[in-house]
């Protein structure tokens, strides 16, 4: 039968003689390339089917844990609406506490509120009577003439309840400008005689939406007890202060957390999550694209249709060439060697052929093969691991930043207005307390930003924008920010302008945080009445920069572990404040900009901190 394989039906029947035709019934003769592709068709079929099954479920999995992770979202984002709100709410509970407020000094409370504004990061305060008048507002001079309307009529909840009252978004008498006003209760002997406004713009909480970095394509709005739009991540000044869509608002109103599909202004069909704040009555949406979801299994049916049609393409090739190789043609021989042996002839040789050991290599092929898979696949797991665990530490150094930022900056608003409360001044000890909090909040705003910087870097979202900049600008403009803090440490400041240095392109702001930062290790580090020198000098088609101080230096051990971070090499129970972290920004800025930093130093002789950007020829 075997034989038969290889011959046309005319052949059959010249070949095989009588007995081979009286024995095969008519259509019993089947062709092997038709068995092998029906075979490879049948083994692909249920694998194929599997697959598109997986692909399928993968995508309504996806799709609920995209809608869960929104959900989570937007609960956040609401609790970090209502944590900004009752921040500012505890700022205005302090000021409207204030001796002048309560003694009626109008003109010293204006100068007050003046001073605290910088530190809530509102638009103004406004102080409105009990008849809806205007007394204070800090955007406009004092004495200047004020509205004749207060405020939105909701603020008149304020003298009714005695609570504090966030209003819906409203155009500002003053500004012309879409606001919202949050404001409490100036009480006196029980009684409501003002209410005390901070006027919010609503960019303030579009960066809280920011600052939960969501997918690029996917869109957050913050809506208000009437459902208006109060911030948004797309078109915000397009939209802010119009209705949401009404199915939103509808049923947002009746539960407090939920899904439903919609339409957004812009026409974009989307799956909407949304969570109503348990404190303002506001609502947080979270809006996932349709044709996000969508687009992936489209992508992923044809990936499976044409890898399907490819693969059963050259596994029926490759199915043929075996077979013709390793089946037919091997029996062909063999079957020629029995003929001739049943005929008395000498058969031909073998030439060293064993057909057992050609199976047995074939086999380890598809062994050796499906290892190097599984090695594959475990790097491709340990990748994506990896690329996940990146993205959740960046992501949590992100919202941990917004978390410590708001109430360190409450605490730094408070220190501020302790120190320059004018009727109740502080004693010489408790001012040199207060300026201690401040101090070390400073500190840790700044430590914060640092490992922000390291964060970015590390995931590839630290961009550098190149411009032209002149060196002598940005040398002097070092030594005027770092001057104070050098006389203020005993420190002699050096400057040096070796010939015409020129412009160089880079990134002006990332070159003058490195440099700061190197010469702020070089006032910490250093020794009573030393010397710290910044110079630039042309060499070549570049400029190159040094900083050198006549300060500790480091041994060869400490150089090795300098780019560590958080390593401060072995002086972390010192006097000396920092986190270890300020050279590895520096070392990583500078690659990022295409250069290196260099370090010469030896212990007890200093340090210096040396490189170049390109010089630009005109």
């Amino acid at each position: 039968m075997p034989e038969l394989l290889t011959l046309s039906d005319g052949d059959i029947a010249k070949k095989s003689g009588p007995s081979v035709l009286t024995s095969v019934a008519p259509g019993a003769i089947w062709r092997i390339r038709t068995n092998l592709a029906l075979l490879i068709l049948a083994c692909l079929l249920p694998g194929i089917l599997l697959s598109a099954w997986f692909i399928v479920s993968d995508y309504h999995q996806r799709k609920a844990q995209a809608i869960e992770h929104a959900i989570s979202i937007a609960r956040a984002t609401a609790a970090s609406l209502d944590r900004d709100i009752a921040s500012v709410t505890a700022g205005l509970r302090v000021l409207a506490s204030t001796s002048t407020l309560q003694a009626d000094d109008l003109p010293g409370f204006y100068t007050q509120a003046q001073s605290a504004l910088p530190y809530q990061n509102i638009s103004n305060y406004v102080l409105i009577d009990e008849a809806g008048r205007q007394q204070v507002n800090t955007i406009v001079p004092w004495g200047a003439p004020l509205p004749l309307l207060g405020g939105p009529p909701q603020l008149k909840r304020i003298f009714d309840t005695g609570e504090p009252v966030l209003t819906d978004v409203f155009v500002g008498p003053v500004t012309g400008k879409p606001i919202l006003a949050l404001g409490v209760p100036v009480k006196r002997d029980g009684r409501t005689l003002y209410s005390l406004n901070a006027g919010i713009f609503p960019s303030r909480f579009a960066s809280v939406l920011t600052a939960q970095n969501l997918p690029r394509d996917w869109i957050s709005s913050v809506l208000d007890s009437q459902g208006h739009i109060v911030a948004r991540t797309h078109e915000m000044d397009r939209f802010v202060g119009r209705p949401a869509v009404p199915d939103l608002i509808r049923m947002s109103r009746q539960i407090r957390d939920g899904v439903l599909a919609t339409v957004t202004l812009e026409g974009i069909p989307v799956i909407t999550a949304f969570s109503r704040s348990r404190v303002s009555d506001w609502c947080v949406a979270v809006g996932i694209p349709q044709a996000q979801i969508t687009g992936e299994l489209k992508r992923s049916l044809i990936t499976l249709l044409v890898i399907s049609t490819l693969t059963f393409a050259l596994a029926l090739w490759m199915a043929w060439w075996l077979a013709m190789n390793r089946v037919i043609n091997p029996t062909q021989r063999l079957l020629n060697r029995m003929r001739a042996v049943a005929h008395g002839e000498a058969p031909d040789p073998t030439d060293g052929e064993r057909i057992p050991h050609e199976f047995a290599l074939l086999e380890q092929g598809f062994a050796d093969m499906g290892e190097r898979l599984r090695e594959r696949e475990r790097e491709r797991e340990a990748k994506l691991a990896a690329e996940a665990a990146n993205l959740a530490k960046t992501s949590f150094l992100s919202r941990m930043s917004h978390e410590l930022r708001t109430p360190l900056n409450a605490v730094l608003g408070f220190t501020q207005v302790l120190l320059l409360s004018q009727q109740e001044p502080l004693s010489p000890q408790q001012r040199e307390m207060v300026q201690h909090i401040d101090h070390a909040g400073h500190h840790l705003l700044d430590m914060i930003g640092d490992v922000l910087d390291v964060s970015r870097i590390e995931s590839g979202q630290m961009h550098i924008h190149a411009t032209e900049l002149e060196v002598a600008t940005l040398i002097q403009s070092c030594h005027e920010m770092m001057a104070p803090q050098a006389q203020a440490a005993g420190l002699h400041f050096n400057v040096s302008m070796q010939g015409e240095t020129g412009r160089v392109l880079t990134d002006p702001t990332r070159l003058k945080q490195v440099l700061l930062n190197l010469l702020s290790n070089a006032i910490k580090y250093n020794r009573p009445g030393g010397s710290i020198t910044l110079s630039a000098w042309r060499d070549g088609a570049h400029v190159r920069f040094a900083v050198s101080d006549t300060g500790l230096g480091m041994a060869p051990d400490q150089l090795q572990h300098l780019f560590e971070p958080f390593n401060r090499l072995g002086r972390h129970s010192g006097h000396i404040p920092g986190a270890g972290i300020g050279l590895v920004i520096c070392k990583q800025l500078l690659e990022l900009m295409g250069s290196t930093l260099h370090v010469h130093s030896q212990a007890g002789q200093g340090s210096e901190f040396v490189f170049e950007m390109p010089s630009i020829t005109r």
